[in-house]
């Protein structure tokens, strides 16, 4: 076996993370400064909105009953078998089955990962009202088609595009509902995963807060040394 390198593949959180509709915001405030000749050094974190910068959808985000984070095990987040497609966009389009069949991604896949190179316009507000979504059927494509796959991840800020919002709504519903729902993992980095690498594991890390419908994530993928 190669040897393995470790990359993070989500966004480092400033008051700057953009949000969708550009709604939503961050502050970052000290408590306690040794500018101010405290002892220690604490900050004041806040969140307008728990999905956050690179953060996970749970069922309960759209779904009444659905199961929240907390509501799942330390195994559900470690991923063994995965698969990057590339599928290039730079418009408010809609990625749906015949954008996915094209590639041969193995059955069993726990994790799909869709790179998209929309990651570019994270600077401008091109990113949050032009991005791109998930299409309704596409979720219910993959449930029916790989039994294994937990979760879906990209670099583009939500599953919803902001052109398309109640088909948004849809795919978000397509991909959560159900025994077997598929958690989204939106506004990824996804740039450093070179074109056809080997990713052996991809581990999810999230903010474990009790019941939450939703949270921002730290990810962190092995991939081949020779990337």
């Amino acid at each position: 076996m190669g040897k393995y390198k470790n990359i993070f593949l989500s966004h480092v959180i400033t008051t700057d993370t953009p949000t969708y509709g550009n709604r939503d915001s961050f502050k970052d405030e000290l408590n306690t400064s040794f500018k101010h000749r405290d002892k220690a050094e604490t900050s004041n974190w806040s969140f307008s909105n728990n999905h956050f910068g690179t953060h996970i959808d749970a069922p309960r985000h759209f779904i009444v009953e659905g199961k929240t984070v907390t509501d799942f095990d330390a195994n559900f987040w470690v991923f063994s078998k995965i698969s990057c497609v590339e599928v290039p966009c730079s418009t408010a389009a809609l990625i749906g089955i015949k954008e996915i069949t094209s590639f041969n991604i193995d059955t069993k896949v726990e994790l799909l990962l869709i790179k998209t190179g929309y990651e570019q316009y994270r600077g401008s507000d091109k990113y949050w009202n032009e991005n791109p979504g998930i299409a309704p059927e596409l979720g219910v494509y993959l449930k029916e088609k790989y039994k294994n796959l937990r979760a879906i991840g990209f670099d583009f800020i939500s599953v919803t595009s902001f052109q398309h919002r109640e088909l948004g709504r849809e795919a978000h519903l397509a991909l959560l509902d159900g025994f077997s729902p598929i958690l989204p993992i939106e506004d990824m980095s996804l740039s450093l995963i070179p074109s056809s690498t080997d990713i052996m594991e991809v581990v999810v890390s999230p903010l474990r807060v009790f019941q939450s419908n939703g949270c921002p994530v730290t990810v962190i993928a092995s991939i081949s040394e020779g990337s």
